[in-house]
This record gives structure tokens, C-alpha cells and sequence, in this order.
């Protein structure tokens, strides 16, 4: 058994591995380094979740859980970089749009407000960049449970 939180991670994770973006290379709380062969992925990764006491006994608990979704791409010597990254961030973006479907008691998904985006460009030979999308899930667990 898992908890809704991890629940949800996996589902969106294989929701973008579905898809077909970053050639389904998708993982899920990934800590480790991606391959130099490696020319797009992605990582989902959980953040952080706050509740919202439940007002009636036994009444479901609502839920923000903060998603971080990591977009690699690696830009050819000629390219501009981060193009590859923001390629697979687009992808992301548009697959997400339509994501009140997940299950889970997901009620919706959007952007993070005021933090949703942060780019990191690699200098070294490599020419791997990331895009660290961060989207604002929002869910009820029934009472006071972490489970649907």
C-alpha cells in the first residue's frame, strides 16, 4: 500500500511516460545522474504537501502537494542551449492541461504561482540543460488518512 502522495506521482509519471515525451525516458524520485547518452528525460519528483483540517468529522481532508517536474535536453554544439529542455517543458505543460483525470481524489493541477519555473544550464562539454517545472496538486484523502 502507498499513500495518495506517491500514489499521484506515479500516475503522472506514467501519464508522461504514456505520451511518449522524453522518448518515455520518465522516472519517479530519481536522485541519480542521467547517462551521457541520454538526450531527454524526465523526473517526478514529490515536494511537499500541506492539508487543510478537515472541517466535519470524518469529512475528507483537502491537499496541496507541490510537484517538481525535472525536463532534460541535451542541445546539439550548434544549438542554442536549453532548446532541447524547453522542448520536453512544452510537452510537459500541454500533457498536464488536461490532467484532472489522474484519479487519487485529484480535483486539479496547475502551475505553481509565483515559483513555477527555474532553469539550470550545464557549462561542461555535455550541453545538457533543465527546466525545474513545479505544479500544485490539489487532492482529498478521505478523513484523516493519507489513502483515497
Amino acid at each position: 500500500m502507498t499513500t495518495q502522495h506517491m500514489a499521484i506521482a506515479i500516475v503522472i509519471g506514467a501519464r508522461l511516460k504514456e505520451a511518449g515525451i522524453a522518448g518515455g525516458r520518465v522516472y519517479v524520485n530519481r536522485a541519480r545522474a542521467l547517462g551521457s547518452d541520454t538526450a531527454a528525460a524526465i523526473v517526478v519528483r514529490l515536494g511537499r504537501s500541506a492539508s487543510q483540517e478537515v472541517r466535519q468529522l470524518g469529512g475528507p481532508t483537502s491537499w496541496n502537494t507541490l510537484i517538481e517536474i525535472e525536463c532534460y535536453g541535451r542541445d546539439g554544439a550548434a544549438d542554442v542551449p536549453g532548446l532541447a529542455a524547453d522542448l520536453v517543458l512544452e510537452q510537459v505543460f500541454d500533457n498536464l492541461a488536461t490532467a484532472s483525470d489522474l484519479g487519487y481524489g485529484v480535483m486539479d493541477v496547475e502551475p505553481l504561482a509565483g515559483d513555477t519555473l527555474h532553469w539550470e544550464f550545464e557549462q561542461a562539454d555535455t550541453g545538457m540543460s533543465c527546466v525545474d517545472a513545479r505544479f500544485l496538486v490539489k487532492h482529498q484523502t478521505n478523513g484523516r488518512t493519507l489513502k483515497a
